[in-house]
């Protein structure tokens, strides 16, 4: 649990002492200081921390403070106040860019590549369009993506992300995901007899150049001449496509 708690901000001895509260119960201090590897000063500092952001409260019982933690759920408020806080400050930054903003962000390893596939789809607005040119067959993907995959189809579901896609070859898994998500699937078919190692996906303000083999990386372009061109080359390779039907 530790780990986590400082994942979403806590530093390393409030989050240590959390979890003693969590583990112990309601305690005194001094149990706290009894019980883990922190100067008592140092305790104490971060039980008044704990109880400013609101995750821990102290009650007066016969003359001795009792800490104890608050709602677990205040973890989670608090965590959409700094999200909140944060779409601002984006907001902010894009107004002071405008339309010259461009940004290239490489992204490697497995669990860099999942989590770019959630925060991505996050990002961009509802009912967007992922024009997508060669892809490996979706049952592959799904299990690259892991346990992330069912969280990236939820989102893909809720916020009506469509997949325009270019295949290679159709496998049942492509026949399959059709069936399922027919509104929100299109797959042509460009016969190519290639060994997949990665493709290129057009998605709103963004390149997307992935490498879907070990070692997986993803760079990210934020340009809108390259989506520009990227979307032209897509757009003549569906011209040439065959449509694939059920």
């Amino acid at each position: 649990m530790i780990k986590e708690l400082q994942l979403i901000g806590l530093g390393k001895n409030e989050a240590t002492i959390y979890e003693a509260l969590v583990k112990y119960g309601p305690c005194k201090a001094g149990v706290l200081i009894a019980k883990l590897d922190i100067h008592r000063n140092l305790v104490y500092q971060s039980l008044e921390k704990l109880i400013r952001e609101g995750y821990v409260t102290k009650v007066s019982t016969n003359g001795v403070w009792i800490f104890h933690i608050t709602d677990p759920h205040s973890l989670l408020g608090n965590m959409r106040q700094k999200e909140s806080m944060v779409t601002q400050i984006i907001k902010e930054i894009q107004k002071q860019h405008h339309n010259s903003f461009q940004q290239i962000v490489v992204y490697e390893g497995l669990e860099s590549y999942r989590n770019y596939w959630i925060s991505s789809l996050e990002r961009f607005p509802n009912e967007t369009v992922d024009y997508t040119v060669g892809i490996e067959p979706t049952d592959k993907w799904i299990e690259i993506m892991g346990s992330s995959f069912e969280r990236y189809l939820q989102l893909r579901v809720k916020k009506k992300i469509k997949w325009q896609t270019i295949l290679f070859k159709v496998t049942e898994s492509e026949r399959k995901t059709l069936e399922e998500y027919p509104e929100l699937t299109e797959y042509r078919l460009w016969q190519q007899d290639v060994d997949f190692i990665g493709n290129f996906n057009v998605i709103h303000d963004t390149v997307i150049l992935q490498v879907a083999i070990e070692p997986y990386r993803i760079i990210e372009i934020r340009d809108k001449n390259l989506v520009s061109i990227f979307k032209l080359y897509f757009d003549m390779m569906w011209e040439k496509s065959e449509p694939v039907v059920i």
